[in-house]
């Protein structure tokens, strides 16, 4: 954990890593990206604990609920609240309610860079950090539908990445991002993984993934 807290401290790849990942179009112009109000400040924890002698993400798959993004598959977070300090709060407080792990069993390793969606006007501050322990997990029924748990060497491995192509609003979007067994990790989400990933692979990590 020592060296991601370092890698974390050195220049991020930012955009450039994004940019792998990120769906084309953003959004559809004309139909979407269009706000009156400024963006919503919000928060994510990227979260490593240990799990069968390796280091894993707990991703979450969103309910069926909510305008935006329901049923992907996405870090614990959510929009920063009046009585958030800052967004280390809010992710903090976000990933406690929705799948249960107590604020003061994480410990912070530093932060990503600062991400916005267009289509729902969220700009997202990735937080990382890590517990001593594999958590256990009680979900918010509202808003999670189930903790997916991915190993890093699986997360990074070339072979588990692939595109996928769907349509909205009758224009194609393609959709780069991580096929982990039945579950496809894209948007906001897979390009927050290719910054970690990118930040990681560039600092030598040996036996990346590995306790």
């Amino acid at each position: 954990m020592k060296k991601i807290r370092t890698a974390l401290y050195n220049v991020l790849p930012g955009e450039k890593a994004h940019a792998t990942m990120a769906p084309q179009p953003k959004y559809i112009e004309g139909v979407e990206g269009i706000h009156a109000s400024p963006p919503v400040n919000s928060a994510v924890l990227v979260l490593i604990v240990p799990y069968e002698n390796e280091l894993a993400i707990p991703f979450i798959q969103r309910s069926q609920q909510g305008r935006y993004h329901r049923g992907q598959i996405a870090f614990p977070g959510g929009k920063m609240e009046k009585e958030d300090a800052d967004a280390l709060q809010t992710a903090l407080r976000e990933c406690h309610e929705e799948i249960g792990v107590p604020e003061e069993k994480v410990s912070i390793l530093g932060v990503l860079s600062d991400i916005y969606i267009p289509l729902s006007n969220f700009n997202i501050t990735p937080i990382v950090g890590t517990t001593l322990q594999l958590p256990a997990f009680t979900l918010s029924q509202q808003e999670v539908d189930q903790v997916i748990l991915v190993k890093l060497s699986d997360l990074f491995n070339d072979a588990n990445k692939t595109t996928h192509s769907f349509n909205r609003h009758n224009q194609e979007i393609i959709a780069p991002g991580y096929k982990i067994g039945e579950h496809f990790i894209w948007g906001a989400t897979a390009m927050i993984v290719a910054e970690l990933e990118q930040l990681m692979k560039t600092n030598t990590f040996n036996h990346l993934g590995k306790l």
